[in-house]
């Protein structure tokens, strides 16, 4: 029988029968339902929307024509059915298609004082040109510089990443002009902040020395533009239907808010948390850093004015949506080594950290879509309040 997360009913299946499922489609050892269990005996554990252990399973997922069940942590059960709604929906035209438009991370060494580097004879010369001088300095000892980032992590670099290139940058502060030299690393299946940070302070001695001035700050940078997911769906409009609101009425009431959320920032920053409700849930369960990544996406939506993290629009007869942001996710190191983490890496059977980047940004398009077409139609308050009355009562 073939694997498929779109299993009628999922919601309503007993406890036993959802694991059961999971188990075979994830192929879980004894070890992995024993850690379930553990999960299920704890005092304040409900069976409530697909609740399995420390998750709730998101079903109906099929990205780039593979099938997931998709682990998520959090209170809300009302953003994991809305999930699977609408990964119904674009399921039946196609799924949701996602790449990764590049994957390397950025490390920022902050240089200050530059202008010191200006030798005898030469004191009128003015701070700009010195600068100028000292980028043409540390580009000319690029090769060597990046030479010493990788020696600093050969298990990385063995495997095929390591660090690329650097990027010089000038910037005017309150307390000055700094200089910013950007080393930019491909991190594959790290996050890679260990590893950046670490580089950044091998290099630190020669760039110094070439510079003259000093150092302070050492660090990746959580703006990950460099390390871009995109994800396209489509879902056709008569069947956004809801309740007695037709599919246009509900694909006008999409773009009404959609348009909103692209020139309002009081908007905006509202219709991105709604994506964020299931990028964090995701990124939540898999041990990875939701505040680096929460960072990195609001960064992002605002890297010329405030804006939607996702683009939506009619074209001949489907509701067309896509997400693009960072996505600074690991499948390796960290906390993803948790026991907890394994599972649900294990029940989502990803391979590496780019797919796992291309579901957890199909999730958020997914609840992007969900909450505006609760919004556009009888409003978002009837199924999720009781979704969440449900939840209150089942805890007494």
């Amino acid at each position: 029988m073939a694997l498929t997360s779109a299993v009628q009913g999922f919601a309503k299946l007993s406890l036993e029968e959802k694991i059961n499922i999971l188990s075979e489609f994830s192929d879980l050892n004894e070890d992995d339902l024993n850690l379930l269990k553990k999960y299920r005996e704890l005092p304040d554990f409900l069976e409530l929307e697909n609740n399995i252990g420390p998750f709730k399973i998101a079903t109906n997922f099929l990205v780039n024509g593979k099938d997931y069940f998709v682990p998520m942590e959090l209170e809300e059960p009302s953003v994991v059915a809305a999930a699977s709604r609408i990964a119904k929906l674009v399921r039946a035209e196609g799924g949701f298609k996602g790449e990764y438009l590049d994957s390397k991370m950025i490390g920022q060494l902050q240089l200050l004082d530059v202008k010191n580097i200006c030798s005898e004879g030469t004191m009128h010369r003015s701070e700009d040109e010195c600068i100028e001088e000292v980028k043409e300095k540390l580009l000319e000892k690029k090769e060597e510089i990046l030479k010493i980032a990788n020696e600093s992590n050969k298990i990385i670099f063995e495997l095929g990443g390591g660090a690329r290139d650097i990027e010089l940058r000038e910037i005017e502060t309150e307390r000055g002009k700094n200089l910013v030299l950007h080393l930019i690393v491909d991190t594959l299946d790290a996050m890679g902040a260990n590893v950046i940070n670490t580089m950044l302070e091998a290099i630190t001695p020669i760039v110094t020395d070439i510079t003259g001035g000093r150092y302070c700050l050492r660090i990746i940078s959580n703006f990950a533009d460099k390390r871009i997911v995109s994800v396209t769906a489509k879902i056709k409009v008569e069947n956004l239907a809801i309740g007695n609101y037709s599919g246009e009425k509900v694909a006008n009431g999409i773009l009404d808010a959609y348009a909103l959320a692209k020139t309002d920032i009081y908007r905006a920053s509202t219709h991105n948390k709604g994506c964020m409700n299931g990028i964090g849930a995701v990124v939540l369960a898999t041990g990875n850093d939701w505040r680096a990544i929460e960072a990195g996406v609001h960064s992002y939506a605002a890297r010329t004015k405030y804006t939607s993290i996702t683009e939506l629009s009619v074209e001949n007869g489907f509701l067309v949506g896509k997400i693009e942001i960072p996505m600074a996710i690991a499948s390796i190191g960290g906390a993803t080594n948790s026991k907890k983490a394994r599972l649900a890496m294990k029940i989502l059977r990803v391979k590496n950290a780019k797919e796992l980047g291309v579901v957890v940004a199909s999730v958020g398009l997914a609840n992007n879509l969900g909450a505006l077409s609760a919004l556009g139609s009888e409003g978002i308050q009837k199924g999720h309040m009781r979704m969440h009355e449900e939840f209150i009562k089942l805890g007494k």
